[in-house]
């Protein structure tokens, strides 16, 4: 039923939202009046068919016969026809938790996903994508973008509902569509907890719940459905502020659900492996088979049948994620390049994308303290900076995607000696989508920050609200990631000479992460379009080195132009994830 104490715990409340979730005219606050009026829904007429309160709500009924005195004489179970359907059509012997990993082009999917894919009776690895899934989802408006949705699931803006989907089409909308890697973790159910799970969903499928991005999202859900079958261990009160995707992966790791991890690279992923595994010369070959087929099959002839499937396979892959090319023009040349492949009576030569050495739930902890000494011109400092969720280009970069980058309320204070506390820097909402450019693929990176910092103004450090969005290239530079990025900042506040500002911006920068040690260098450039000033410059270079999955020490240096004055700052810190 989901109950959860109200603020300052002056009652109950159910988090569905839906009328039709009850039984009592008051049973969303009075989980006692829904008791009853559960107890009563037994001696219903049983020729109420699935409308009868126990075809309508088989978990809850199960659950309540089981803690019912034996000594109580329960009538007979009415004929369920739609329930019934539903449960032969799952065929349930299990369950597996799906965990789509981040999606750097998409804000509302760059914390990743969880669902659970019911697993069948007599289900094999050829078969299990036949499987169905139960994911809960936002029900949002089409039309929104996706800023706009991220607003509106930060404020509850749009309902949320589980629905019951074959597991393939969702493989296609994260894997192949989206360009997701997919980690499948199987849980240890019982054939008992597996029935109960069924009986579950099909009480929550078509019901709606308050959607919000950060908290009821989809994991948080998901945990519900958990908690539903194994009480004994539940999971959904450990994420009353917070239920991101991959923590709640880590909490059914922790109380004992999973028991395997199995990799499903997204096609992304296995092209990159393939193409890397070919020379530079059938690397040119596969780029023009998709793009300028006609001349390039007679250079295909040269190659030995082995050599030939390794090049059509890795065409084949390319031609479905071809964007250069009209989509109805590349699905030809890809079934073009299947029948050209199939021709060859030779086993494929190019193996699967090895199992990363490290899962996404591997990673450093979701949230960040960080506590550091620095000195800010001639003024030294303490600097204490806090952070909810989630993820910074600096941090550990094992387990999240290079170049990603998403924060919510990360605060930054310092201490000075002579000014006292101030608050430094503070984005509400702050993402980066940095992505290499290649021949093949020529994404657009990206940032977007709403938040404030402190600048010069009147001979003093005023603090200022801010929205900044910048745009622009990356390429792969000796495995790391160079940057070059411009757009704008529209700054508001009474303390500017104008009230507003509007800033032009250019931002550039080189990322690499080695396996514990990540090095930033950054410049970034600032002229006013509205006041008549010298442009301001940022020069910092930025050392982490990781002493573990979740402990981090960092060194910074920073030279800045502002105002027509030089001001150094030099900073030494510690970062705790928890």
């Amino acid at each position: 039923m989901s109950y959860q104490q109200t603020l300052f715990n002056q009652g109950y409340t159910s988090q569905a939202d839906s009328t039709a979730f009850f039984l009592a005219s008051n049973g969303k606050n009075d989980p006692n009046s829904e008791l009853l009026a559960t107890f009563d829904g037994l001696f219903q007429n049983s020729n109420l068919g699935d409308e009868h309160p126990r075809c309508r709500f088989p978990a809850r009924y199960h659950w309540l016969i089981e803690k019912l005195s034996t000594s109580i004489k329960i009538p007979a179970a009415p004929k369920c026809g739609a329930f019934n359907t539903f449960r032969e059509t799952l065929n349930a012997a299990g369950a597996t938790m799906i965990f789509p990993a981040a999606y750097l082009n998409s804000p509302s999917s760059m914390f990743g996903h969880t669902l659970l894919r019911i697993d069948q009776h007599g289900q094999d690895k050829s078969n299990r994508i036949l499987a169905y899934t139960a994911s809960y989802a936002a029900k949002n408006d089409p039309s929104d973008n996706q800023l706009s949705f991220v607003f509106k699931g930060l404020m509850g803006g749009y309902p949320g509902e589980m629905t019951v989907l074959p597991y393939y089409m969702k493989l296609k909308e994260y894997r192949d569509i989206e360009s997701r890697d997919i980690w499948e973790y199987p849980l240890n159910l019982t054939q008992e907890e597996t029935d109960q799970m069924v009986r579950h969903l099909w009480e929550v499928s078509g019901e709606t719940f308050d959607y919000y991005f950060f908290t009821e999202n989809c994991s948080y859900r998901l945990l519900g459905v958990l908690d539903a079958i194994r009480s004994e261990k539940p999971m959904l009160k450990a994420f009353r502020l917070h239920a991101i995707p991959v923590d709640t992966v880590r909490a059914a790791l922790q109380r004992g659900y999973i028991v395997d991890a199995i990799y499903r690279p997204s096609i992304v992923n296995q092209f990159q492996y393939q193409l890397d595994l070919l020379s530079p010369d059938q690397r040119d070959l596969v780029y023009g088979l998709v793009n300028h087929p006609i001349p390039e099959h007679a250079n295909l002839e040269h190659y030995p049948a082995e050599q030939k499937a390794a090049i059509l396979e890795t065409a084949f892959l390319y031609s479905r994620l071809v964007t250069t090319v009209p989509q109805q023009v590349a699905a030809k040349r890809s079934l073009q390049l299947l029948r050209d492949r199939n021709e060859l009576d030779v086993e494929s030569p190019l193996p699967e994308l090895p199992t990363p050495t490290q899962r996404d739930d591997q990673g450093h902890l979701s949230s960040r303290l960080q506590i550091s000494a620095g000195k800010f011109d001639d003024q030294p400092y303490i600097g204490f900076d806090w952070r909810p969720a989630y993820h910074a280009l600096s941090d550990p970069g094992l387990g999240y995607p290079l170049g990603s980058e998403l924060k919510f309320v990360d605060m930054s204070l310092r201490y000075y000696q002579d000014d006292g506390l101030k608050m430094e820097d503070l984005s509400l909402i702050g993402i980066k989508s940095i992505t290499a450019r290649n021949r093949f693929f020529r994404p657009l990176s990206w940032t977007f920050d709403i938040g404030g910092h402190r600048v010069e103004e009147h001979e003093k450090r005023a603090w200022v609200p801010h929205i900044q969005g910048l745009a622009g290239p990356a390429w792969d530079v000796n495995g790391g990631l160079l940057y070059v990025l411009a757009g704008g900042q529209g700054q508001v506040s009474s303390k500017l000479k104008s009230g507003f500002d509007v800033r032009a911006h250019t931002s550039i920068g080189y990322l690499r992460k080695t396996h514990s040690q990540q090095f930033l260098i950054s410049a970034n450039f600032e002229q006013s379009a509205i006041n008549e000033s010298d442009p301001d410059l940022n020069l910092s270079a930025r050392h982490d080195l990781q002493l573990s999955s979740n402990w981090n020490i960092f060194w910074e240096f920073e030279r800045s132009k502002i105002s027509g004055s030089y001001r150094n700052q030099y900073e030494l810190g510690i970062k705790v994830f928890y």
